[in-house]
């Protein structure tokens, strides 16, 4: 073996070494938060000295990339038992009730990475806390039956939005009638005229399907105890993270499928306050099914006004087409909201909307969608960006620009807003209107302000 051969070989050696003596340095002081009812740190030795009772050691075989590797830790349904309840002292009760009803759990790695899944349908049994990989040791990791982009290793923090269904009953909930707000609390809801429960589902973007026995005031009923509610008003929910929805007095007002209400049991257990405290469902005999999107949750304040409601529809068309409402433009500007200051000739002012290049994962791929699919794969399709090809949006009256998808690729500059100043657009724009930030970095050749927006195609050659 020559010389260079040998260097290169003990150089190999030298740094695995490194590396396993920096993993084992890191193993005795690593520790991780969980959250819910309460707040507990977990440190790696805990694991490690649970993994020696029958009871805590688990292993799971899976398939990664088409080879095997065994998994050795402890049940995560074991962590989740710590939080989920009011027994803060070991033996800690799983609350299998609570898992099933369905909360969110969010995972946090060291660098920021997190993923958050609904514990609604998935097995408890399935998922493992690991901390060895074939034998070796590893900080802990989530791993089982989710999706992998949900196998968070290096795990900081584990966040459980089961929370304390005592502080959600207390939560309030405000009624904003032109202005003019009037405070509810859980208790006096549930005392009022207006309760009621029922069968009722919402089916996420994903496909899955949320289906329980709501608890609830009955939503037209009650706005028009404080309000002359008629068909052609606005109604909007503002949940307490800054997701809106908005409703047509029309659609609040038919109970033809079902009524709508304002929900705050699931199967007689209050919710918690993510995610509730406060969502909308709707009910009836037929256990009715309205989309994810328009089952709000985390509401803090119902808004209702005058203002016309108008619906409208953006036409994406390219690889695939899809024809986005007025609903499903507000939830995607309440998740991907951007603001930018606007300037050109006589026009200024702050416009709210969402960048163009996430409107184009609708068109841009005859397969995947937003949302439409394992969270694993990306709708975006980030190679046809980068390889260019023509954006061409389209106003109502025929005008129209054509971009390249190069310069709008992950630019968050450039956007379709849906409001200006805070307000839905004036009726020469509306309902949305292609603007950029004055200062952005770049400005796509050939760009004009384009109102009242109708369509947008990808033409991929």
């Amino acid at each position: 073996m020559n010389r260079s051969r040998k260097l290169m070989i003990a150089a190999c050696i030298v740094a695995t070494l490194c590396a396993a003596t920096a993993v084992a340095q890191d193993l005795e002081t690593w520790e991780f938060k969980v959250t819910g009812t309460a707040t507990k740190t977990v440190t790696y030795g805990e694991i490690i000295d649970a993994m020696r009772h029958s009871v805590h050691d688990a292993e799971m075989f899976l398939d990664v990339k088409g080879v095997e590797h065994k998994y050795e830790g402890i049940p995560f349904r074991q962590i989740v038992a710590m939080v989920d309840g009011d027994d803060n002292t070991h033996p800690y009760e799983f609350d299998i009730d609570l898992w099933v009803r369905g909360y969110e759990i969010t995972i946090t790695a060291i660098d920021g990475y997190s993923a958050t899944f609904d514990t609604a349908g998935v097995d408890p049994n399935a998922l493992l806390l690991a901390v060895r990989d074939n034998g070796e040791q590893m900080t802990p990791r989530l791993v089982g039956d989710l999706p992998r982009s949900s196998w968070v290793g290096n795990i900081v923090e584990i966040n459980l939005g089961a929370g304390d269904a005592a502080a959600a009953v207390e939560h309030e909930l405000i009624l904003d009638v032109n202005g003019v707000e009037t405070v509810f609390t859980i208790p006096a809801l549930e005392r009022s005229a207006f309760y009621v429960e029922g069968p009722g589902s919402y089916t996420t973007s994903a496909g899955t399907t949320i289906t329980a026995i709501w608890g609830g005031i009955r939503f037209s009923d009650f706005l028009k105890a404080y309000f002359p509610l008629s068909a052609t008003d606005t109604v909007t929910m503002v949940a307490i993270d800054g997701y809106e929805m908005s409703y047509s007095g029309a659609e609040v007002l038919d109970d033809s499928q079902g009524i709508w209400i304002i929900a705050f049991k699931q199967n007689g257990e209050y919710l918690p306050v993510d995610p509730g405290p406060y969502r909308t469902i709707k009910i009836g005999p037929g256990t009715p099914d309205i989309p994810g999107h328009s089952s709000v949750r985390m509401i803090g304040r119902v808004k209702v006004s005058g203002e016309a409601y108008r619906e409208f529809t953006l036409r994406l068309s390219g690889l695939m087409d899809a024809d986005l409402d007025r609903q499903t433009m507000q939830s995607g500007v309440s998740c991907h909201k951007k603001t930018v200051q606007f300037e050109r000739k006589n026009t200024s002012g702050l416009y709210t909307g969402i960048p163009v290049w996430r409107l184009l994962a609708y068109s841009d791929d005859p397969r995947y969608a937003p949302h439409g699919q394992d969270k694993s794969i990306r709708s975006y399709n980030d190679a046809a960006a980068a390889g260019g090809y023509r954006v061409i949006i389209i106003a109502a009256d025929g005008f129209s620009i054509d971009l390249d998808s190069r310069q709008l690729d992950k630019n968050d500059d450039i956007i379709v807003a849906m409001y200006r100043e805070g307000e839905v657009l004036a009726d020469d724009e509306w309902p949305l209107v292609l603007v950029w930030d004055k200062d952005a970095e770049l400005i796509p050749d050939g760009i004009k302000p384009v109102k009242q927006i109708v369509e947008i195609q990808v033409v991929i050659e």
